[in-house]
Formats: structure tokens, sequence, C-alpha cells
């Protein structure tokens, strides 16, 4: 606190944020980092955070991206071993020792070794209170110890789902907090001009039905079932048109290029590079309908389905796999449908379903948004960082 003329002006924290490159598209984590980082900027929180990039060539760029936030990334070439990488360690930590003492919280996006155990070591080594963000299953470059490790010595995990949840209590964490993803709706909203737009520039016609999916090609989001009901519908329905928006963005992605090449699928599956961030809602807009036909695997278990809440608050009637916090955010029949994960057979019966009935799912739209707004807004997850942020 500060006085200036008989008031009182608010201070947010200092934060020391180690995370993911949040400023270009396809990049892990960058929805969540984003909405962390405008929620932290809400309750007036200076923030440095510290990322990894790998690129062509070794170096360290500083951003100052707002008035709030200032950003420095360790580039290292993605063509070097993975042993080699973890020399990035070395950066991250001395940078981090660089902004510690103007820091009173440290911020880690997961527990991994390249930002959750440089946390951890200037944690403990400085006293101050670390606060995990908790969004994925532990991924293979990190030991299990030292994922366990730096669980159980936060102050405060953040964790999107409630299967991540018992994860950080197992592993010892005595304050876990559930968070689950979250977005703005004033945003996430259809806007019929940018549906119009995007529709002409893709040269889809007014009475197309447009089943489209946003987000990476990996085989655990189970595009070739997708791809395989969808080359089935399109001999019953001619009008029908698949939209694919994303890209090939982590090691083993499914060749979804050479699957819609297809001969019977050539004309009506629609490839879109990934796009800016700001672009989404414009492009979900001119969406009739939306996918997610993620398998069922450790990964989606743990994960949030993010995109299904940008579905639903644009009003998309959306039909999802029911896996990990999918099953428990969408109400089947309700405010969107749930098909078997892996299921090929049944996610075409519901998307039939949904296609011979879109003039009459006023209300799933309505309470899709509805639902959103209620759970998963900005709004929601501030007062619970807000609170934290005070007991801390």
């Amino acid at each position: 606190m500060s006085q200036n003329e008989g008031c009182t002006e608010v201070v947010g924290p200092n934060i020391l944020y180690f995370g993911p490159y949040a400023w270009r598209e396809g990049m892990g984590g960058s929805a969540r980092l984003r909405n962390m980082l405008d929620v932290l900027g809400k309750l007036q929180a200076n923030i440095h955070l510290i990322s990894y990039l790998s690129e062509k060539k070794f170096r360290m760029t500083h951003k100052r991206v707002s008035d709030y936030l200032n950003t420095l990334t360790v580039h290292v070439p993605r063509s070097l071993p993975k042993l080699f990488k973890l020399f990035a360690l070395l950066p991250i930590f001395m940078y981090g020792l660089r902004y510690i003492k103007k820091s009173n919280i440290i911020l880690a996006h997961g527990p991994g070794i390249v930002y959750g155990l440089p946390a951890l070591i200037l944690a403990k080594t400085f006293s101050k209170p670390l606060l995990i963000d908790l969004t994925d299953s532990r991924d293979p470059d990190t030991p299990g110890f030292i994922y366990s490790r730096v669980l159980k010595n936060s102050s405060v995990v953040f964790a999107v789902s409630r299967y991540l949840v018992e994860v950080a209590r197992e592993a010892g964490c005595r304050n876990v907090v559930y968070a689950p993803g979250f977005i703005d709706a004033d945003i996430f909203q259809n806007n019929a001009s940018e549906r119009a737009k995007i529709r002409k520039k893709l040269n889809i016609g007014s009475n197309d039905v447009v089943i489209g999916y946003a987000g990476h090609f990996s085989p655990i989001e189970g595009l070739s079932f997708l791809l395989k009901a969808f080359k089935s519908l399109s001999k019953r329905y001619e009008n029908i048109k698949l939209v694919l928006l994303g890209g090939r963005s982590v090691p083993g992605s499914d060749n979804i290029m050479q699957l819609a090449n297809e001969p019977d699928l050539k004309e009506k599956v629609i490839l879109i590079p990934p796009q800016p961030y700001e672009s989404m809602p414009a492009y979900l807009s001119a969406f009739d309908i939306a996918c997610s036909p993620k398998i069922d695997c450790a990964e989606n278990r743990a994960a949030d389905p993010i995109r299904v809440y940008e579905y639903m608050s644009v009003g998309l009637p959306t039909v999802a796999t029911a896996v990990g916090s999918t099953a428990n955010v969408i109400e089947n029949g309700r405010d969107g449908f749930l098909a078997k994960p892996g299921d090929e057979d049944d996610l075409e019966r519901i998307l039939e379903h949904v296609i011979q009935n879109l003039d009459s799912l006023q209300e799933v739209r309505r309470k899709a948004r509805e639902k959103v707004i209620k759970d998963y807004t900005q709004a929601v997850i501030l007062k619970k960082i807000e609170n934290v942020l005070k007991e801390l």
C-alpha cells in the first residue's frame, strides 16, 4: 500500500513467472498462459516472464509486452539433442536470479524440469512462495521425482482438472485449488459479420453446413476418427464441409494433410494453418457445428478442454468425446453432445443428429454459452487467484 493525497493505492504483487512462450501460435499452453497473464494484469501484478523456445539458433530476447509484463525468452537450437537442451536451464536460472529480489511470488507453468525446477530452487533459496499452474500430466522429459518434489514443495497448486487435483494431493501438496480453464466470453461470442467474411474467404456457400475443429493435429486429438466419420456423412449430405484449423505442432502428429487429400474428401475438407489467437472468435463464428474428437488417454484425462469452452461460448452446437473434464463440462443433449472416444460410428451418429436438427438447437446454444459465462470466465478465476494472493 502507498499513500497519495489521503487515498490508498493498491499495488499488486511482483511475480517472477516461468512459462512457455505465448506469442507464437501453435505453442503448447499459449491460451492458458495468455489468460493467466490477463487476469494477473487485472490484479495489478508486475510480471517478469522467463520462457524457453526451440528455434534455429541459440539467442536470448527481451520484450516489454505491456505496462505490467516484461519477457525474456531463451531460444535453443531445435537440432540439439535433448541432453544439450538442458543447458537452457542455466540462463533461465541466471535470469531468475536477476529478478528474484524484486519479486515476492514465484509462479511456474507446471512442475516440469524447465520451469518447475528452477522455480523451486529459487523459491527455497530465497524463501519465496511458489505457485504452480498444473495444466498437464507429467511430460516424459521430467523425471518423476522432480515432478513430485516440485508439487510437494509448492505453496499453492492451481489444477485445471479434477484429475490433476488428485495428482497434486497424492504428491503431497497441502493447498490445491481447482482452477479450470477460462476464457473471455466477451471476445468469444458469435459475430455475424465476421462469419460472413470468413466463409466468403474460404469459399463456403450460405447453404453449406460447416463442421469445424481448431487445435493441434496430434494423434491424441482423434482427427482420424473425425475424418472417417465425415467421409461417411459426406456421401449422404452433399452440402457439408469440414474445416480443420491448426497444424502439426508435436512429434508424431497424424498426417492429416494426406488423409484430407483423398479423392473423395479433397473438395470437402478445408485446411487452415494456425491463426493469431485474436482471430479465433471470427473463425469459430464461421462454423455451424464444432467438434472435439479426443481419444481416451492419460493426457486427455488430465487436460482441460479450453477449446470446448470457446466453442460453447460462441454458441456452437458442440460434439465432443466423453473423456476427462469434457464429460463433466457438457451435459449431453442439454448444452452439447457427447460421443464415445475412439468410436467413429458413434461420432458419425451424433454428428448426423446435429446436422438434421440444426434449426432446433437454439436452446442448446443458449445454455452452452450460459454455462461458460457462469463457470469458465476470467471473472470466476480472478476471484480464486485474488483470494490466494491475499493469503500469501
